[in-house]
């Protein structure tokens, strides 16, 4: 009798288990990447202060059309010669990181490109871990090709899942383009995705059922170019990535000249609003 009670519990267990991990499989990149699709329209219906705002676009390898926004510098500003492709996170879009952008401009003059991924912001397609890398592959040389009509230093703001996407990237492109970046900023950086969700799902096969697990990145920052200069900023709250995570990355920068910031009790989403946060992306500006 009990051993007839024992067997049904654990077909029962083994069922649960089986439709847990095949939910888990299937729903994946729905949980990994929280797009907000519609195409958001120009930023002056909000107010006159980004009129300056154009509409740009560019084409992924496998043919997607990208679209993002481009704020040209502030003329005559301290900073006007720097130039930066801002590469976001896995929610949202470019609309949800303008406050960064207009704060950023404003008080330091850079000019600043928001790009979209595949399946966000107006763009066709799926986000995936091959596609996301295309896309920052042809944000960079988007950014590149402007660099040369504009004489700028290139800087890449790789926020969250950004940091993968651009870190990966980056060793894609033509070494010419690579040693054109003159500067990397990662915010909420992370080493891996695996790295990650592993503690929190450590009852499933994780190197077999996640799809987009992004577990090259630290590999590629260790072939960084060591005359780049690099920045991590990364709150000691983060809830999202952990700072372990973030610091896992940064100790694989083969980058000479790096610097790792953290923020005490800064969360993932908030580091635009701690009180050394500009000056410390100041700081980096200057030296580059």
């Amino acid at each position: 009798m009990f051993s007839d009670l024992f067997r049904n519990l654990a077909r029962v267990v083994g069922y649960a288990y089986c439709i847990a991990a095949g939910t888990l499989f299937t729903f994946q990149r729905k949980l990994q990447y929280i797009p907000l699709a519609q195409h958001p329209s120009h930023p002056i219906r909000l107010s006159a202060s980004f009129a300056a705002i154009e509409e740009i676009f560019t084409v992924s390898e496998d043919g997607l059309k990208l679209h993002g926004w481009h704020w040209p510098a502030v003329k005559g500003s301290m900073y006007a010669h720097i130039s930066i492709l801002h590469l976001h996170g896995n929610a949202g879009n470019r609309e949800h990181r303008l406050r960064w952008a207009y704060m950023i401009r404003q008080q330091l003059g850079c000019g600043i490109t928001l790009m979209d991924y595949r399946g966000y912001g107006g763009n066709k397609g799926r986000p995936s871990e091959p596609g996301l890398i295309l896309d920052a592959i042809a944000a960079i040389k988007w950014h590149y090709d402007r660099k040369n009509a504009v004489d700028a230093k290139l800087v890449l703001h790789l926020e969250s899942i950004g940091s993968v996407a651009g870190i990966t990237a980056l060793l894609k492109v033509e070494p010419y383009v690579q040693r054109a970046i003159s500067g990397i900023v990662v915010e909420g950086g992370l080493s891996s995705c695996i790295d990650i969700i592993r503690d929190n799902f450590r009852i499933f096969p994780l190197s077999l059922l996640m799809l987009d697990k992004w577990n090259n990145t630290c590999a590629a920052a260790r072939q960084l170019s060591m005359k780049t200069h690099f920045l991590s900023l990364h709150g000691t709250s983060d809830a999202i990535v952990p700072l372990w995570c973030g610091r896992k990355l940064f100790d694989a920068v083969a980058c000479e000249h790096k610097r790792f910031v953290h923020f005490n009790g800064g969360g993932h989403n908030d580091l635009l609003d701690q009180p050394t946060y500009i000056q410390t992306l100041e700081e980096f500006y200057a030296r580059l």
